[in-house]
């Protein structure tokens, strides 16, 4: 518990005043993203080739790297996997739907988030029993629109942060996002980020 809860504290560290995720897509994004003023990186697609040159690029801009776990083409989805992407690519962490992969990936010292899908009432409900028992660093909700209706329901079960992620491209989102009580939203808008490096992403009035 001690370990999530430093896990926690960084990963909301790095949010605080940056509550912008960038997502990358594609390596030609890279140069744009590694410009913006985001401090943490999901790495969306990518694979096996190129994802050590693509987390070193990150690091050396002074940003978190995490790597979609579960998305990355050729990589083995086991603990070999999760131990190359620790040791020898030097990754901060991961992003995945499965409790197996954060146990794992929780003993190897990466940090780590686990995806919710919410479709429904059920959804949730098994999303929240899943993440009690891995115990993750943070919880990404998809789509990220229906944290305001959410949240408050997440927090009395749950004590991770929490972040939004999908169909959010226009600032209102954004904001109503924020205002839920997400520590941050991750997107793969250009715009969005461009408005973060312009000082006009804050946190609203939920935080």
């Amino acid at each position: 518990m001690a370990r999530q809860r430093e896990g926690s504290q960084r990963i909301s560290y790095c949010l605080k005043r940056r509550p912008v995720i960038a997502s990358l897509m594609s390596a030609e994004e890279l140069p744009v993203l590694l410009n913006s003023s985001a401090n943490v990186i999901f790495i969306v697609k990518s694979d096996i080739f190129m994802i050590d040159a693509v987390v070193e690029r990150i690091r050396e801009a002074g940003k978190l790297s995490f790597i979609h776990f579960d998305l990355i083409e050729g990589l083995g989805k086991d603990r070999a996997g999760l131990a190359y992407l620790a040791d020898k690519v030097g990754a901060d962490g991961i992003v995945t739907t499965k409790n197996s992969i954060i146990a794992e990936a929780k003993k190897l010292g990466l940090l780590t988030v686990q995806r919710l899908f919410v479709l429904d009432s059920v959804s949730l409900d098994n999303g929240i029993k899943n993440i009690k028992s891995s115990e993750p660093d943070a919880i990404e909700v998809l789509p990220g629109l229906v944290c305001k209706r959410i949240v408050g329901k997440i927090r009395k079960e749950l004590d991770i942060p929490i972040i939004a992620g999908g169909l959010i491209s226009e600032p209102e989102d954004f904001r109503e996002a924020l205002d839920s009580g997400v520590i941050g939203i991750s997107t793969s808008s250009r715009e969005l980020w461009k408005l973060q490096d312009e000082g006009q992403m804050t946190y609203g009035e939920g935080e």
